[in-house]
C-alpha cells in the first residue's frame, strides 16, 4: 500500500476533504495510476511500502480520511480489507453457523469478529487456518467456537473437519479470505445445501468455483468478492474502536 496521499485543491473531489489532508484510497492499487519516485522502506511484516510519488484518484474514486484516533499504519491495514467485515455483516444472521476460511489472517480476523457479533450466542463460528499459531490466536481471542488447523486446499479435509464439529450440518455461511489458489472446493463442500459462500479472496478462480459446485451437485449461492460496500471504511474502523482486543491485536501487528 502506498503512502497516504494528500488532498489537493485542484482535485475534483477536493470538496470532500481539506487541502493537504491525509487520505487513503479505497480503490485497488491495480486500478490506481501511480508515479513512484523513490522507495523509502519495505515492511514485509505488515505488507506495506513507504514511497515518494504521486497517485491519481479520479473524481469517482473512493477514499477515506485517515482517523486521528488510530495509528496511521494500522488504519491503512484495516482499510485495505474493509469490504470483508462489511459483507460479513450483511450475510450472517443470528443463530447461523459461519465458517471463515483463513480466519487467522487480517481480513479473516475481522470477519471472525463480525461473524461472532452477527451470529450471536446461539450461532457457531468456525475459523480455519493451516498454521497452529493462527489457531491458537483465534482460540485466545475467544470469538470462534472451533479453530480448525486444516489446509484450505485439501477440500475433503476441510469438509470432514467442519462436518465433525457441526455434527454433519456444515456451514450456513462460508467466508473465504485465503490468498492462495485452489481453496474453492473446500468452501463448497463445507457449506450446506442452500447455503452461501462469499469469496473475498482475489486468488479465487470463479471458473473452478462454478464448475466445482456443478460437478459435486451442490446448490449453493456464491458471491463475488466485491471489495466495496457502502460505509465499509467507517464500519471497519469502528470495529477497532468497539473492541479493545481487536485493536490491541492490530496495533501490535501493524502499528
Amino acid at each position: 500500500m502506498p503512502w497516504p496521499p494528500k488532498c489537493w485543491a485542484s482535485w475534483p473531489s477536493a470538496a470532500r476533504c481539506t487541502t493537504r489532508e491525509r487520505i487513503a484510497t479505497l480503490v485497488s492499487l491495480s486500478l490506481t495510476p501511480l508515479h513512484l519516485e523513490r522507495i523509502q522502506a519495505v515492511h514485509l511484516e505488515r505488507d506495506q511500502i513507504d514511497v515518494e510519488g504521486q497517485a491519481v484518484l479520479f473524481q469517482t474514486g473512493l477514499f477515506a480520511k485517515l482517523p486521528h484516533d488510530i495509528p496511521e499504519t494500522t488504519a491503512l491495514a484495516i482499510l485495505d480489507v474493509a469490504g470483508a467485515p462489511a459483507q460479513t455483516a450483511r450475510l450472517v444472521q443470528p443463530g447461523q453457523t459461519v465458517l471463515v476460511i483463513g480466519g487467522g489472517g487480517k481480513s479473516g480476523t475481522l470477519c471472525v469478529y463480525e461473524a461472532r457479533k452477527r451470529a450471536g450466542p446461539t450461532g457457531c463460528v468456525i475459523g480455519v487456518s493451516p498454521f497452529a499459531k493462527d489457531c491458537e490466536r483465534m482460540r485466545q481471542l475467544g470469538w470462534v467456537d472451533h479453530a480448525l488447523q486444516v489446509d484450505a486446499t485439501d477440500a475433503v479435509a476441510v469438509m470432514n473437519a467442519v462436518a465433525t464439529v457441526t455434527h454433519g450440518r456444515l456451514a450456513d455461511v462460508t467466508i473465504n479470505c485465503v490468498n492462495i489458489q485452489h481453496s474453492e472446493m473446500g468452501s463448497i463442500l463445507a457449506t450446506r445445501e442452500g447455503g452461501k459462500i462469499y469469496f473475498f479472496s482475489m486468488a479465487t478462480s470463479f471458473t473452478a468455483a462454478a464448475l466445482g459446485a456443478e460437478g459435486v451437485g451442490k446448490d449453493v449461492e456464491m458471491l463475488v468478492g466485491n471489495g466495496y460496500a457502502r460505509g465499509h471504511a467507517d464500519h471497519a474502523l469502528n470495529l477497532l474502536r468497539e473492541s479493545p482486543a481487536l485493536r490491541s491485536l492490530f496495533e501490535r501487528l501493524y502499528a
